[in-house]
């Protein structure tokens, strides 16, 4: 089996696309609209919705591109919210794992999630000099 193509944001970052362009001089990728997650579809249950509030919050780089993988996890956390643990298969909290997963919302996951630079501004030790003196 041939290895995954390489994505092209990794082949600029890593200088693969200039060491070779023309494996990747045909290669495009989707853009994303960039338009946020905005509210739950009104057919969601009244926990789905919750649950839907908390993804919001916890992952802000969800976009209008991601509901489809939000309303199975929100539906998800949902069940877990009512307590219907007892009730449901081992299997459930694998695939709750892996499609938390797919969202970039567990710590190695994150670390694949394209993050801005963050601006001077944001910096929340500006406010310090440096070290008593």
């Amino acid at each position: 089996m041939p290895r995954p193509q390489t994505p092209l944001a990794k082949a600029a970052l890593t200088g693969a696309d200039k060491k070779d362009p023309q494996r990747f001089r045909n290669r495009s990728e989707p853009k994303a609209s960039g338009r946020a997650l905005g509210k739950p579809p009104a057919y969601l249950p009244p926990t789905a919705k919750k649950a839907w509030a908390t993804f919001a919050d916890e992952l802000p780089w969800l976009t209008f591109e991601d509901r489809g993988a939000v309303e199975i996890v929100c539906l998800m956390r949902a069940q877990i919210m009512d307590g219907l643990t007892a009730e449901l298969p081992a299997s459930f909290f694998g695939n709750y794992r892996m499609a938390l997963s797919s969202l970039g919302a567990t710590p190695v996951d994150r670390t694949k999630v394209y993050q801005p630079p963050q601006d001077e501004e944001d910096d929340p030790f500006a406010a310090f000099d440096g070290p008593p003196q």
